[in-house]
């Protein structure tokens, strides 16, 4: 009896089977890796919410976004003049990083070189897992001074629009804030703290100079990939140029449809990107008295 082998139409056949077996199967797997990824970013926000609950409790206030207040244009004429440790290098201690503290030097700059061998430090707490950039910022205003300024992927929401950031800060964690938790007369439940970021160039988590922003960064919707007129999540140019989309800041992450968000109470919601832009305003004021319901 002749052995009978696979005929050449049999094997295109298996071989166009199993093709698009695997073609259904890479999207599971990397939608299964991708909700794997949300849920340890989710993670990082709750400890960070709780780390901030922690802090309130041992020195009765929140966090400053920055423990002191220089102008952006100022800093950026010289970074390295001014202390601008930020509420991410606050709370080391409340994410089990006392060691870590140790080599912070609060009495100099944060990007000074008393605090490199600190800064170059990669804390896997302020990284999302689905950031796509390097460990370490990439704008010449790190680079210039050390190559080495470990980034961070959440930044505190300081006010509802950039001219109240710098002059009447309405949100939770600004700059020289340290307001208390009884501050925030909208409910802890019903107020944005943190938010992911996909920013890399001047994300640095020892420094606080761009540690809280607001949520719209601009009244205007002309700049490439801008989300819509006043909601900033997952597209926000940090320069008013139309061209130059190569610094994101704001809230914006890696995840399809929105960012990961860490309100008052130590929840964490997924906002996403076609969120209400008035709701998503009412939710970075602390004291706006706004009505917000359900989100």
């Amino acid at each position: 009896m002749r052995n009978r082998a696979f005929t050449l139409v049999e094997l295109l056949v298996v071989i166009a089977i199993i093709a698009a077996l695997l073609a259904l199967l890479l999207p599971a797997v990397q939608q299964a890796r991708e909700a794997a990824r949300r849920s340890a970013c989710s993670n990082n926000l709750k400890q960070i919410g709780i780390a901030i609950h922690n802090y309130h409790g041992a020195h009765n206030v929140i966090p400053p976004s920055t423990t002191t207040f220089i102008e952006y244009g100022v800093w950026l004429s010289n970074p390295q003049q001014y202390h601008l440790h930020g509420w991410a290098s606050l709370l080391l201690p409340q994410l089990d990083q006392s060691s870590l503290q140790n080599l912070v030097d609060y009495n100099e700059s944060a990007v000074s070189s008393a605090n490199f061998a600190a800064a170059s430090t990669v804390i896997p707490v302020y990284r999302c897992p689905s950031f796509a950039g390097t460990d370490f910022a990439t704008n010449h205003l790190y680079t210039d001074i050390y190559d080495r300024f470990a980034i961070r992927n959440y930044v505190a929401i300081g006010a509802t629009n950039i001219d109240k950031l710098w002059n009447a800060p309405n949100g939770a964690i600004f700059p020289e804030g340290g307001i208390k938790f009884r501050d925030v007369t909208d409910g802890l439940s019903s107020t944005m703290f943190v938010a992911e970021t996909r920013e890399q160039g001047v994300a640095v988590w020892i420094d606080g100079s761009v540690s809280s922003i607001a949520a719209r960064r601009y009244d205007r919707a002309d700049t490439i990939n801008y989300a819509g007129p006043e909601l900033p999540i997952n597209y926000t140019p940090y320069y008013d140029e139309p061209n130059d989309i190569t610094c994101l800041w704001g809230p914006s992450s890696f995840h399809a449809g929105g960012a990961q968000h860490l309100i008052g109470d130590g929840s964490v919601r997924f906002l996403s990107e076609n969120m209400d832009d008035n709701v998503y305003e009412a939710l970075a004021s602390r004291n706006g008295g706004e009505a917000i319901g359900e989100f």
